[in-house]
């Protein structure tokens, strides 16, 4: 007996959620990658099909965000990236930590007196300080380095920071080869510097929360990666106020992407936004698709349109074009967007010039089909071939006619014009007369006997004639 959930009950499913997750790994994830997890696992558990594409869309995140927060899940231990591409994702069960390594007592002392000065009240379990000599020799990091950065965590956090916040911060620390105590201030002097700024960001935002090791980082991408300025990021943020550094960076990060860099500039972009909801709106609606959320389709399809040289009115012609031709995905109708771009055609009047010179193409090519004695449909091997035809074989199509009519009656007419054009090309026949001239070829080849002999052939055979053919015989 099969059986199934309708939708609506699996809406209303309930989740079994470890609540090792809640006290030991979710207090230091970033959110969007607590959201990442939830929702993953949420559509593992569900019958229903799920892609990357869709959890991003309900998250309004980048594949390449959704990627990066189950990197970090899968260096946690909670799942498994079994394949790149498509993604596919294996949770596993949550442990409270890894097995226990042996560590020399005596190697780690200073580290350990040191640790306990810090966070005197704090009651260690082996398995913290079992984390902290992994990172230490798996990353080859000095222990002063990281106790640089345990410091730097409590600064941030108070005495209650959780220990798995200091790892996953030592852990982006040596990813950036920062290992030694050294660089590890050198770095963390860095974020002292622009605290000040970072938290003017939080207060723009309306929060009152601490900025952490985290937001700093975000601070440091923004102003030394992207290269906008302090004025422009705090803008930005009174516009989302009561958001998240984590939508601030999805909100700069796309204003990046979409080379947006000033205030002016993001402001005009906004005011178009209903422009292209709309346009969105209407793209679907001639292709026949609907989606509710269209942020993932506007920063996906439409605005790498735009930015070709496309303008509303070509792409609903593109999309006319599309439907006429039953393509009726978005993905579909990027090919065809690519494809009149890759030719110059990007206003409604080249583009209408070029459907109608292809329709013109397909008329002689519905004609030498007729004259060859079918009356299917032209297809794109069809199109492939007379452009073999014309541009590479340089056939009149009085010629390609003639060959046509020769052609009436073979059970493949196409490939038997195909087998005369190339004869005639090889013997330079670029004339009816000239082909008329020539011993006639039955329309419809003879069948040869069927007791044929097979002849084998050594290695060395194959790879004389081979060797024979060369560029210019190809």
């Amino acid at each position: 007996m099969l059986t199934k959930l309708s939708a609506q009950t699996e809406k209303h499913i309930k989740i079994p959620l470890d609540n090792l997750f809640i006290t030991e790994y979710m207090p230091s994830a970033p959110e969007d990658y607590v959201k990442v997890y939830l929702l993953g696992y949420s559509y593992a558990l569900s019958s229903a099909e799920a892609s990357l594409s869709s959890l991003c869309a309900m998250l309004n995140i980048s594949e390449s965000d959704a990627r990066t927060a189950f990197k970090y899940w899968e260096t946690q231990g909670l799942v498994l990236v079994v394949e790149e591409e498509p993604l596919l994702v294996e949770y596993l069960p949550i442990h409270s930590s890894a097995p226990v390594r042996k560590f020399s007592k005596t190697k780690y002392e200073d580290f350990n007196n040191q640790l306990h000065a810090m966070l005197p009240s704090r009651q260690f379990l082996p398995s913290e300080y079992n984390e902290y000599y992994s990172v230490i020799e798996d990353c080859h990091m000095e222990p002063d380095a990281m106790l640089a950065i345990i410091a730097y965590c409590i600064r941030l956090k108070g005495d209650n920071v959780n220990y798995r916040y200091i790892l996953a911060v030592a852990k982006r620390m040596a990813e950036k080869n920062l290992l030694t105590f050294a660089r590890i201030e050198e770095e963390l002097s860095q974020y002292d510097a622009y605290s000040g700024e970072t938290a003017q960001i939080m207060k723009a935002l309306g929060s009152r929360k601490t900025p952490d090791h985290e937001d700093r980082n975000l601070f440091l991408k923004w102003t030394k990666e992207y290269g906008f300025t302090v004025g422009t990021i705090t803008e930005v943020a009174k516009s989302v106020k009561g958001s998240s550094f984590a939508r601030l960076d999805r909100l700069i990060t796309k204003y990046y992407e979409n080379h947006l860099f000033t205030i002016e500039e993001i402001t005009a972009y906004i005011q178009n936004r209903d422009k292209l909801y709309e346009l969105t709106r209407s793209i679907n609606r001639i292709i026949g698709v609907y989606y509710e959320q269209l942020d993932h389709e506007i920063e996906t399809y439409i605005s790498s349109w735009l930015n070709m040289g496309f303008d509303d009115e070509s792409l609903k012609r593109v999309a006319e074009f599309c439907f006429l031709h039953n393509v009726k995905t978005l993905d579909g109708m990027n090919e065809k967007v690519s494809s009149f771009y890759s030719q110059g055609a990007v206003t409604v009047e080249s583009i209408n010039e070029l459907i109608e010179r292809g329709e013109r193409q397909d008329n002689v090519i519905r004609e030498i089909l007729s004259t060859a004695g079918t009356t299917r449909t032209v297809t794109a091997r069809d199109r492939d071939s007379y452009k073999t035809w014309t541009i590479s074989w340089k056939m009149s199509k009085d010629l390609i006619m003639y060959a046509a009519s020769l052609s009436n009656g073979a059970i493949n007419p196409v490939a038997y014009i195909n087998s005369l054009l190339a004869s005639w090309f090889n013997q330079k026949v670029d004339s009816v007369e000239k082909a008329k001239a020539l011993s006639p070829s039955p329309a419809v080849p003879a069948k040869k006997a069927s007791n044929k002999v097979e002849k084998t052939y050594t290695s060395e055979q194959l790879n004389a004639m081979f060797n024979d053919f060369s560029d210019d015989d190809m």
